[in-house]
């Protein structure tokens, strides 16, 4: 019997080597889900770091102090600025440093009054001034593949009590995608509580969020890298898994669904699945249609904005399979787009974000998201790191 993580390397080399790494199926909503009150993503302010780096990302605002937890990725430091952007405590990890989450530092929180990292394989607490005090580590293995998704938030139970929600790339089994066992025991994310790790032995990496019995991955194929696209906000779970057509809400930290429903789409490509097995692996190699992904997913202000690909299905991308860069062509028109949704109804008209905005990276409890300004529209290198802030406001066009 192979490993689940030798299958899943295999996996993963399949899927660089296949033409197009994508499968088929379709869904759409029709514009008549676009209700006649209509709502629009727009630029209301800007933060400039005085910072030089490829890649900054802001985790959390504490609702508040206003105080701003920003990572910066190389070097590997974590900096906290009040809301005038003057710096207040920075630290530095060292990627050898066994207390701290190391070089491959990927989210943050604020977490009652310190803060809480999460990196692969690890929960790191510090206190308000960057001061270590302990990690947690689950019971089990996992992978990060994505290093740019926010994946650690903090929630409070109905008694006041801090928790963590933490997500490590891959649910609690030690089975692969491949067997039907791994449908069985896949769970979305997991509740943390620091207080009760004192120990390594401890586990306080409590599974929530299992498959539905309807769900559509339950359909005896195999579907690879199947992750949850996540938001928090007071108490309850807002996500949809990456390549799916329902959002749901479950309550914290019980896990239990309240609500749930079909995103409307403009249009979705579906991916129904490999065949179970190593045989799904070689099944990669073959073109197929690119399908559909779900990038973001945020609760604001009690609207949901989900940013998303629709997809290509294959016969329209083999149009520009003699380009001189077909990916680049099929990025170019399966570009990103975004739907604001009010009680299950789509409520904007223009799908496409703001070229000004690389990525979404945040929505704070405020009602502000926090996107990372694309620097390719630029004629010149930026002196300073920028991030805009957006909010949900009325389209008047």
């Amino acid at each position: 019997m192979k490993t689940k993580h030798a299958l899943k390397i295999k996996v993963v080399l399949a899927l660089l080597i296949a033409f197009v790494t994508y499968s088929c199926g379709g869904s759409s909503a029709q514009d008549e889900s676009v209700e006649s009150s209509n709502y629009k993503l727009e630029i209301v302010d800007s933060l400039q770091f005085d910072i030089i780096t490829p890649v900054l990302q802001i985790p959390d605002v504490d609702p508040k102090t206003g105080n701003i937890l920003v990572i910066q990725r190389r070097p590997s430091k974590a900096i906290i600025f009040n809301s005038e952007l003057e710096v207040l405590v920075e630290k530095e990890f060292l990627p050898s440093d066994p207390k701290g989450p190391g070089a491959a530092l990927k989210s943050g929180t604020f977490f009652g009054d310190g803060v809480a990292f999460n990196s692969p394989n690890r929960v790191s607490i510090f206190d308000g001034n960057l001061e270590f005090q302990k990690v947690l580590r689950p019971h089990y293995a996992s992978q990060m593949f994505d290093q740019t998704k926010k994946d650690i938030y903090q929630f409070s139970t109905e008694s006041g009590e801090p928790r963590l929600v933490s997500f490590f790339g891959e649910p609690q089994t030690e089975f692969w995608e491949g067997m039907q066992e791994f449908y069985d025991e896949f769970n979305v994310v997991d509740i943390v509580d620091p207080a009760q790790y004192t120990d390594p032995r401890d586990t306080v990496f409590m599974p929530i969020g299992e498959l539905t019995e309807d769900s559509r991955y339950r359909n005896g194929k195999a579907h690879y890298f199947l992750s949850p696209v996540f938001d928090v906000k007071e108490n309850t779970l807002h996500y949809v898994l990456n390549d799916d057509t329902v959002l749901y809400r479950r309550q914290l930290p019980e896990g239990d669904i309240i609500d749930s429903y079909t995103i409307p789409y403009d249009e979705f490509i579906l991916f129904e699945g490999y065949t179970m097995g190593e045989a799904g692996v070689a099944e990669q190699n073959k073109p197929h249609d690119r399908e559909g992904k779900v990038e973001e997913v945020y609760h604001v202000d009690g609207f949901d904005v989900i940013f998303y690909h629709s997809g290509m299905k294959l016969s329209q991308m083999m149009n520009y399979i003699d380009s001189p860069d077909p990916q680049k062509e099929f990025e170019r028109i399966d570009y990103k787009k975004y739907l604001i949704i009010k009680d299950g109804k789509r409520v904007n008209l223009e799908l496409k974000l703001n070229p000004k905005i690389q990525s979404i990276q945040l929505a704070d409890e405020n009602g502000f998201l926090y996107g990372s300004q694309n620097t390719k529209m630029l004629e010149e290198e930026p002196e300073k790191y920028t991030i805009y802030k957006l909010r949900i406001v009325p389209d008047e066009n």
